[in-house]
């Protein structure tokens, strides 16, 4: 386990009395805000510092893919006002009993005198505990645990389960109303210049491998370049008019009113509103003819 001190970034030991939000929070939704706040309010009623305990990728099967990052998930939490984040691997305490798990990482190594968790929180091997039992492994020695409700959505339960759903199936709008935007940040690789040639010029980037990615297609974007912001519209996909043979998916995006070398930089993409979905054109006229169209579209969005 590695903790972090949040307002200096600095690796460190924690020595004063917590209270710990326990979860993977993937996503920092809505739900997960209320999770957070609790930890906040609760550690200054025992006078104590607030730790987010979380895990280090998605615990679930090999196929999952994150929403965040690790360190975008970091970024996000120390936003909320966090003094500590604990990042551990699952493995390594996947199969470890619960009640071990409590009085040895949460108690003694972490300082904990309360937690917070959401209704569904589950921990020891394959799950036995609940957050209730976690209620009654703390209570026992006079700490205390804060069990957060359910938030609902459209008639169904906020979950980050539910968020890579809504990327995959380009519900983009849905997950702001919800969460931070879908972002991708990624290394600028050269392409073929293609959009050059017609007077369009962009960026081309890998999807991370361990990111959910979006459904195919032409969506609203934003580039965060050093300490600006521009306008933009991206292409998920394999780009089947200039690149017929198919490739790798990843992401092509065109900055509007922005055309300076970016390549071997990083720089990150948020997603904004689905436009349609990827096509393959006749001709590059009949690409350049929709994608100016696109264009125009972001600009009445973000005008």
């Amino acid at each position: 386990m590695t903790v972090y001190d949040l307002k200096t970034m600095q690796i460190c030991n924690i020595t004063e009395d917590t209270v710990v939000a326990l979860g993977t929070f993937d996503g920092c939704h809505r739900g997960h805000l209320s999770v957070f706040a609790s930890c906040v309010m609760l550690s200054k009623q025992k006078k104590a510092k607030s730790a987010v305990y979380t895990f280090s990728s998605v615990p679930m099967v090999k196929s999952a893919r994150c929403i965040c990052s690790l360190e975008e998930k970091i970024r996000l939490i120390k936003g909320f006002g966090i003094d500590y984040i604990c990042i551990e691997h699952f493995e390594n305490v996947s199969e470890l009993d619960g009640e071990y798990f409590v009085e040895k990482i949460l108690k003694k190594d972490l300082k904990a005198k309360g937690a917070v968790c959401g209704f569904n929180f589950r921990f020891g091997k394959d799950g036995a505990f609940c957050a209730e039992d976690l209620g009654k492994m703390f209570e026992k020695d006079g700490g205390c645990v804060q069990i957060c409700e359910k938030t609902e959505f459209e008639n169904q339960v906020l979950s980050s389960t539910l968020l890579r759903e809504f990327i995959e199936n380009g519900s983009i709008e849905k997950l702001i109303e919800l969460a931070n935007p879908y972002s991708i940040y990624a290394k600028i690789e050269e392409g073929k210049h293609l959009g050059r040639t017609i007077g369009i010029p962009t960026i081309n980037q890998r999807i991370p491998r361990d990111k959910v990615i979006p459904r195919r297609g032409v969506y609203i974007t934003e580039c965060e370049i050093g300490e600006d912001v521009y306008p933009s519209i991206t292409n998920v996909g394999v780009r089947p008019t200039t690149d017929p043979e198919g490739s790798e998916e990843n992401i092509e995006t065109h900055i509007i009113g922005f055309d300076k070398e970016l390549y071997g930089s990083s720089i990150r993409v948020n997603f904004y509103k689905f436009l349609r979905d990827e096509k393959k054109f006749s001709s590059l006229e009949e690409l350049k003819t929709q994608v100016q169209n696109d264009i125009e579209k972001a600009k009445t969005y973000f005008s």
